[in-house]
């Protein structure tokens, strides 16, 4: 599936916008689901999410496995750890994974450790698009000699 880059205000910059590769997703935990505009991000090591978004879930954010994490600026964060499902918009499957909820609020990150695990991304910031494929599906495709080995 291929995905257009979203472009955000931004008044850093000369043009006055950013474009961020943002992914539409469905949180859920027991019976509450809920839709959220994510940032796909390699360089983020977890999945990362605020606490408007466990709110929503009814999840008690501290009743997760507390962790010490790095923020992008090495500082350190506390971040209670707790397993939800993820579903990519326009996917019909759902993937367990240990998601990081913060006390603050943010941006919501798909990382490494969870996401990409699961899906393959090929970011085209060129083109301000990135493609997104279920580890499944990226693999028959090798196998039949399209993409990389």
């Amino acid at each position: 599936m291929n995905i257009k880059y979203h472009k955000l205000l931004d008044q850093t910059r000369p043009e006055g916008c950013s474009f961020y590769p943002l992914l539409r997703i469905f949180l859920r935990q027991q019976v509450n689901m809920q839709y959220v505009l994510a940032l796909v991000d390699s360089g983020s090591a977890d999945c990362v999410f605020p606490a408007s978004i466990a709110e929503l879930l009814s999840i008690d954010i501290r009743s997760g496995q507390p962790q010490t994490f790095h923020g992008f600026d090495l500082s350190l964060v506390q971040g209670f750890i707790h397993k939800v499902q993820v579903q990519v918009a326009g996917f019909t499957h759902w993937v367990t994974i240990d998601a990081v909820f913060l006390e603050s609020e943010g941006m919501s990150i798909l990382g490494q450790r969870g996401f990409f695990e699961h899906y393959q991304v090929v970011f085209e910031r060129w083109a301000r698009q990135f493609e997104i494929n279920t580890k499944a599906d990226a693999m028959m495709r090798n196998r039949r000699g399209y993409g990389r080995r």
